[in-house]
């Protein structure tokens, strides 16, 4: 779990740890992550994620694999085509996952 908050991969995990208030910013207005969450009753095929997230491309409306970080715990996988760390994304790249 500590690494999941440390280092997040996920954009949507970074904006949900980044919305979170912090005695360093007291006083500043909170982050927010954008948009509205789907239903659950009408989750999208792709991420659900990408109507919202600033990383979005056309290869988001199909569903990602998982990737884990070589560096990280294997435990700790993200599914996205623009995950966080550079290393992930030059992985799906590799893979042609990322146009």
């Amino acid at each position: 779990m500590d690494e999941v908050l440390d280092r997040p991969l996920h954009p949507y995990t970074q904006g949900l740890i980044g919305s979170l208030p912090s005695a360093n910013r007291r006083g500043d207005r909170l982050r927010q992550v954008p948009g509205k969450a789907p239903s659950l009753l009408a989750m999208p095929t792709g991420c659900a994620f990408a109507p919202r997230c600033s990383r979005a491309t056309d290869v988001c409306q199909a569903r990602p694999a998982f990737t884990y970080p070589g560096a990280g715990s294997p435990q700790h996988g993200v599914r996205c085509f623009h995950p966080a760390l550079p290393e992930l994304a030059g992985a799906a790249a590799a893979q042609g996952l990322v146009a």
